[in-house]
């Protein structure tokens, strides 16, 4: 006779299988009554976060990813996750500290790079974000917005050749070329460089050729 043993899957699977499913709300139930009876459980509390975080649950994903900062201090994870919670909840100098870790745990962890360097920005340390996004962008070369707000960082951090180099570059793309054109043009004209301006605004926006007037017909 064969013996058949079926394994009970584990919370964690059955959340997975809910959010699969598109029911949010039962995997968090599941996950809540499985770190409700495993305090301890880190990556239960991680993924607990993570979902509560895309249900808009911030102030409840921010308990338990600080919990699970506290139990797994060495997961990154964890980290950028209580960051994104407590950006959520207003903590921006929390985020800042917690982004920082996870990037001191995992220097190539790409949303942390891409999270931090907008913080920095927004408090206006442009020359300490480009160097993330300098490194986001080696690693992602079809991330548009990433390569504009590079660009950004540079050009306000002073850096204005390689912030001029970075949005000639971005005119051969088509999705970003008009964008683009427009930001060198207003690089250039605050150098003064207007007749590099100009023809920066002629190459993306050539002027239109004038339709010759037709004469009225004599017949």
């Amino acid at each position: 006779m064969l013996l058949v043993l079926v394994l009970a899957a584990s919370p964690l699977e059955i959340a997975q299988d809910w959010e699969t499913r598109g029911d949010d709300g039962k995997a968090i139930a599941e996950l809540t009554d499985a770190v409700t009876k495993e305090p301890r459980w880190s990556i239960g509390r991680v993924e607990l976060g993570r979902l509560q975080l895309k249900q808009g649950l911030s102030d409840a994903a921010l308990e338990n990813l600080d919990i699970a900062r506290t139990l797994a201090g060495d997961n990154p994870r964890a980290h950028y996750l209580y960051a994104l919670a407590a950006s959520d909840s207003g903590h921006q100098n929390e985020a800042r500290r917690s982004l920082e870790v996870a990037l001191a745990l995992r220097d190539d962890f790409a949303d942390a790079q891409v999270r931090l360097a907008s913080v920095l920005m927004a408090e206006g340390e442009f020359a300490p974000a480009a160097a993330l996004l300098a490194k986001y962008v080696a690693t992602h070369g079809d991330d548009g917005g990433a390569h504009l707000q590079y660009a950004e960082a540079l050009s306000r951090s002073g850096q204005m050749k390689l912030a001029e180099a970075q949005l000639r570059a971005l005119l051969d793309k088509p999705n970003l070329r008009m964008l683009a054109g427009r930001k060198l043009a207003a690089l250039l004209d605050g150098q003064g460089r207007h007749v590099d301006a100009e023809a920066v605004r002629k190459k993306i926006d050539p002027p239109k050729k004038q339709l010759r007037e037709l004469k009225p017909s004599t017949r």
